[in-house]
């Protein structure tokens, strides 16, 4: 069983085509685990909607709330609020989803 986590932070960098989402994911243990995702899609916003979604589905992700996420703009990362912000929603609607499909869980 693997042990619970939270989204820590969110790196998104434009590649090729796609966007990169690399992830830090924090485990109730402490240990900090990294993991790189590639999103079908060009645009940050749509990837951060994406990649919300995506998370929700994972059950060993507990929370989203926390997260910090940049953006590589010319050359450098900052601070996204809105893909942050989209991220956020993502993941809550897929969730609320989730348990309206499934009101055992």
């Amino acid at each position: 069983m693997r042990l619970r986590a939270t989204l820590a932070q969110v790196f998104l960098t434009r590649r090729s085509g796609t966007v990169e989402a690399r992830l830090v994911l924090e485990r109730e243990s402490g240990a900090r685990e990294r993991e790189t995702l590639t999103l079908p899609v060009t645009e940050v916003a749509a990837a951060a909607a994406l990649l919300g979604r995506v998370l929700a589905r994972r059950d060993e992700l507990e929370s989203v709330a926390q997260c910090r996420v940049r953006v590589a703009r010319a050359g450098e990362l900052v601070d996204d609020a809105e893909a942050r912000d989209r991220l956020r929603k993502a993941f809550a609607a897929e969730r609320a989803r989730q348990d309206q499909q499934d009101p055992a869980a």
